[in-house]
């Protein structure tokens, strides 16, 4: 159980991680001030894939906690 929560708040810390810099590129690419928004474009999904890996990881630990208690019971 350890080696998958573990992997599970691996996974939550990834998800806030990715959100966090969703919020910062948003705001550069909001900034008018900003005239070269490729990179900050680049970045914003690079954080929005990276918000999507995790959310995998996360529900595929969730299915093998479930497997695992349903092997058990």
């Amino acid at each position: 159980m350890n080696i998958s929560s573990s992997s599970m708040m691996n996974a939550y810390s990834g998800i806030q991680t990715g959100f966090n810099n969703l919020a910062q590129t948003s705001q550069q690419l909001a900034n008018p001030n900003q005239p070269d928004k490729a990179q900050a474009l680049v970045q914003h999904k690079l954080d929005a894939n990276l918000v999507e890996v995790n959310a995998k990881s996360l529900k595929t630990a969730d299915q093998m906690i479930g497997t695992l208690l349903d092997v058990m019971a």
